[in-house]
């Protein structure tokens, strides 16, 4: 046994107080002020209790700073509110006033680039164009950062569980169509004469730039979360697949092949022919992708591990998309926008639906045990002891009546 060990076992325990003090900042210590009388020699109250004075009475930290002295500041409030403001990123449980702070953040952002980006001038008022233009740039913009949650959390969290890899899976497919289809209809010349030549040549391509920026940005992080669940869970987790949904992904598989090779051989379909099929492909996803998260979540009577937050920013896209496409009919007079593309127009409702019942099943029905398991998951994130700190404690437990004096 080394000289030192009492002085290292020493420094152990201070940073073991340490941590619990940083720890419990979310979870203040209840005291009952008429149930305690304090020693002022002692500070201990009649049971023997350690008690804090009056300024850290309900503070957890105030434990460490009568053995070791006062703790370092708390953070500027002007980090708190940067915090909230990143709490779309950040933030697991989804509390009230993250929720406020973070859809506030995303409103400020997607209206700062509409006010900053050209505008469309078909409206016949300026006002009301930049209005639509901030509503369009928000709901763009939420629904591209609903993504980053999901990988946050599963980072953090070093693992996936409570997401569904079936979900994953298929949001990968589906949006992989979505892509293809998008960069073809928007950079192939070939592709835009074979539509031009069927809907007139006046006809104007129905994808934008933006529409291909946020289908590979899709891809990409849709990618990512299930790359995340093969590395942190292994390729078992893949065994929880039903054989329904392996069914749905070998079919469009083979449709994705199939008609590219029908295609390429001109085969009774063309290019053109085979985007909208993609696309076709892309709604039968959006339609079933979420019930085995429903489920999931379900069974397990929790929606831990699934990120609230990217139903909330999908939810708030979602409403602002509907009434940006309300608004510019109704001021345009013509409402083919929304007769004209029924389809589009409620497989957005199917999502919306979808997220209705993930705002349920974690604020109302799964409420209490999602939050039990956040705290578990943040607890085995932050140990109080390291593995080669816990290892080193117990060789030199022999020497923890000293270290106990020289503490006391």
């Amino acid at each position: 046994m080394s000289d030192e060990s009492p002085a290292a076992t020493k420094t152990m325990v201070r940073r073991v107080v340490a941590r619990s003090a940083e720890q419990s900042t979310t979870t203040p210590l209840l005291a009952d002020e008429h149930a305690v009388e304090a020693n002022p020699a002692s500070g201990q109250d009649v049971n023997g209790a350690s008690s804090n004075n009056t300024n850290n009475e309900n503070d957890a930290e105030g434990t460490a700073a009568l053995i070791f002295g006062p703790s370092e500041p708390r953070r500027p409030s002007l980090r708190r509110i940067l915090n909230l403001f990143l709490s779309p990123v950040t933030d697991e449980q989804g509390n009230a006033i993250s929720v406020l702070m973070g859809l506030f953040a995303i409103f400020v952002v997607g209206s700062l680039i509409g006010f900053i980006l050209p505008n469309d001038s078909k409206f016949p008022s300026q006002t009301y164009a930049t209005v639509s233009s901030c509503l369009g740039y928000t709901y763009f913009f939420a629904w591209s950062v609903s993504f980053y949650p999901q990988v946050w959390t599963n980072s953090r969290r070093r693992t996936t569980q409570g997401l569904s890899v079936e979900f994953s899976a298929l949001n990968v497919i589906g949006f992989a169509c979505y892509t293809v289809y998008n960069v073809v209809l928007f950079t192939s010349p070939y592709v835009q004469s074979l539509y031009k030549e069927r809907y007139g040549a006046d006809a104007k391509i129905p994808v934008q730039s933006n529409d291909v920026a946020f289908a590979v940005h899709a891809l990409c992080l849709s990618s990512i979360t299930l790359a995340q669940i093969l590395y942190y869970d292994g390729i078992h987790a893949t065994q929880q697949m039903s054989r329904p949904v392996v069914l749905m992904i070998v079919l469009i598989l083979v449709i994705c092949v199939g008609g590219a090779l029908m295609s390429a051989f001109k085969m009774h379909i063309n290019w053109l022919d085979y985007v909208y099929v993609l696309s076709l492909c892309k709604i039968a996803v959006t339609l079933v992708k979420y019930t085995p998260q429903v489920y999931l979540n379900w069974k397990r009577k929790s929606t831990a591990g699934w990120s609230v937050w990217q139903v909330l920013l999908d939810l708030t896209g979602g409403f602002l998309s509907n009434l940006q496409l309300v608004l510019d009919c109704t001021a345009l007079g013509d409402y083919s926008g929304i007769t004209g593309n029924v389809a589009k127009l409620l497989l957005g409702q199917v999502s919306i639906v979808f997220d209705v019942i993930f705002c349920t099943q974690h604020y109302v029905l799964y409420h209490s045990s999602s939050s039990t398991t956040a705290a578990a998951d943040a607890a085995q994130d932050h140990p109080l002891l390291s593995s080669q700190e816990t290892a080193s404690f117990h060789e030199s437990d022999e020497n923890a009546p000293e270290v106990l004096s020289t503490l006391t």
